[in-house]
């Protein structure tokens, strides 16, 4: 389990973000368990942008037709576990571990009352577990930020701006809502957008085209390539002293059709998290029987705690796996619920999915 090995005790999206949002307020309110060395211009900046690239991981940078961003990546650091959308944003949103956010995992099962929860596309009725008293008042980043009279935006695609996860991780925020790329690049150009200490810009397309046709596909590459016209866009818009990081939640990687499983289980079983770093609650016994065609590893209760984190809440209690599996590099599984034949999958401990850039731009 060399992939386990080399995340445990690593320096993480979470490590990153206390540093960042550190620097931001200019306090050492979040204690850095791992040090973290950014350019040191940006203690010089007068605005500090975050963007988050969806899916562009540190190994698939690599792949990258321009240099423009590759030669600006100072290092990389790890995902969170699991190397899931909605688990990373919510770690960075609230500059805390997922067991303390209570997102866990791409699906989430709830024991007491909800059971089976998309925790990135909430329902009506499931969405209430984000109102519970073990979560309700924990600050996100932008609570702080208000408190301390910081200025900020937060850019997001239109789609997501009212959708349940965002009212949960941008509590307090400034939103600008935007269409599409061709948008996004108007509402930066105009600098008094960015007129602020800390902006914050979520960008989903290049995750998108890695999901549909492929990490190194030629619409992988293209909008890649639309990326970085955007970052060079934004790198000339304010005429302040304004450092850009760039970061990503997760890299994927491209799972062939000959390593997909279909996996059938009875009720009693219940199969969620991510498809390569499964959840499952059920007897052990009937658990490892359905699994004992899978290549990969179920870990045990300490390895288990060492990723997750121990539950911490009755919340937490609720939604705990009560086993975890780790499927090998190149294999996926479907459980039930999960029908959608993609190219490019994450969620799993490989350097593609785990490793994430730290990409630093300076104007000045």
């Amino acid at each position: 389990m060399s992939n386990l090995e080399n995340i445990l005790g690593k320096s993480n999206l979470l490590d990153l973000s206390k540093k960042l949002f550190n620097v931001v307020t200019g306090t050492d309110d979040f204690h850095e368990e791992h040090e973290i060395n950014l350019d040191s211009k940006i203690l010089e900046a007068e605005t500090i942008n975050f963007v988050l690239a969806d899916g562009l991981g540190s190994e698939n940078l690599k792949l990258a037709e321009s240099d423009y961003l590759k030669d600006s990546n100072s290092f990389s650091v790890n995902s969170t576990f699991p190397s899931s959308t909605n688990v990373a944003l919510s770690t960075i949103n609230y500059v805390s571990k997922p067991v303390e956010t209570s997102i866990l995992g791409y699906y989430l099962f709830d024991r007491q009352e909800h059971g089976l929860i998309n925790a990135l596309n909430w329902n009506k009725e499931n969405k209430s577990l984000l109102k519970h008293p073990d979560i309700l008042d924990r600050q996100t980043i932008w609570t702080l930020l208000k408190t301390r009279g910081i200025t900020s935006n937060n850019l997001q695609p239109r789609d997501l701006v009212d959708s349940a996860l965002s009212e949960y991780i941008y509590k307090d925020s400034h939103q600008i809502a935007y269409r599409d790329t061709e948008e996004l690049n108007e509402i930066v150009s105009d600098s008094s957008i960015l007129d602020n200490r800390f902006n914050f810009i979520y960008y989903p397309n290049i995750d998108i085209s890695a999901h549909v046709f492929g990490v190194g596909s030629a619409q992988w590459h293209e909008e890649v390539g639309i990326f970085e016209m955007f970052i060079k866009n934004l790198n000339s818009t304010q005429s302040k002293k304004m450092y850009t990081l760039i970061t990503a939640d997760h890299g994927l990687t491209n799972i062939s059709n000959e390593n997909r499983i279909y996996l059938d289980y009875e009720e009693d079983v219940v199969i969620y998290g991510d498809q390569r770093s499964v959840y499952i609650n059920g007897d052990e016994t009937k658990v490892k029987e359905i699994f004992k065609n899978v290549p990969g590893h179920f870990l045990n209760s300490v390895e288990m705690r060492h990723l997750i984190g121990e539950p911490i809440n009755n919340l937490n209690k609720r939604i705990y796996p009560e086993h975890c599996f780790l499927v090998d590099d190149g294999y996926i599984i479907f459980p039930k619920h999960l029908k959608a034949d993609l190219v490019g999958y994450h969620g799993g401990i490989t350097p593609e999915e785990m490793r994430v850039p730290v990409i630093e731009i300076k104007n000045f």
